[in-house]
């Protein structure tokens, strides 16, 4: 059984890993994964970046809601508003985070107890989690994360760091369709822009 997953802070190429998660999949989990009904809530070119990396691993259900439903088995929360608390836990929900100089996301299962979707600004409170999370455990190639900082909390944005995270989505997604073990809170996936 294959796992597609990633060091943190490990550099991806948004092609070649779309390409070898499609290619490496048996015909049955290529049919999970088309059958698979994926929720993204929210909108606007981070959103879409997702949709498309999701289209190129296989996904064929997936819709765009500005507020959550149960009509999905699993939500990506681009709005960032805290969406597995509203759930109720019944779908695993992905996070995922434009960081600048790079992408992170976080898987959100059912049965976590997750505090920083209350904490106001979740891209924030998530990048300041990481960096520490890092920084503590000395995870190599992450010291971008903790120089960013200062501009994640100002707002700045990055189509590139944005479509490191599609990717590192798509990945996640194609695992959990499929029933493959996924990194969940308090664990997450990181990585420096695509290359």
């Amino acid at each position: 059984m294959k796992i597609y997953t990633f060091g943190y802070g490990t550099r991806l190429g948004l092609s070649l890993i779309l390409h070898q998660i499609k290619n490496d999949m048996t015909s049955e989990e290529k049919n999970k994964i088309e059958s698979c009904r994926i929720m993204i809530v929210g909108n606007g070119e981070f959103a879409d970046a997702i949709n498309t990396a999701l289209l190129k691993v296989g996904f064929h259900n997936i819709i765009y809601v500005e507020a959550p439903t149960e009509s999905a088995d699993i939500a990506v929360d681009v709005a960032m508003n805290g969406i597995s608390a509203r759930l109720g836990g019944k779908l695993p929900v992905v996070y995922p985070f434009d960081f600048i100089e790079g992408g992170a996301a976080m898987v959100v299962l059912p049965d976590d107890k997750v505090e920083f979707e209350a904490k106001g600004d979740v891209r924030l409170c998530a990048a300041k989690y990481m960096s520490g999370y890092c920084a503590f455990w000395n995870i190599d190639n992450s010291d971008w994360l903790r120089v960013v900082l200062p501009r994640i909390e100002q707002g700045e944005q990055s189509a590139k760091a944005q479509q490191t995270a599609a990717c590192i989505c798509a990945r996640i997604l194609a695992n959990i369709a499929v029933g493959r073990d996924v990194k969940h809170f308090p664990r997450f996936y990181l990585s420096k822009n695509l290359e």
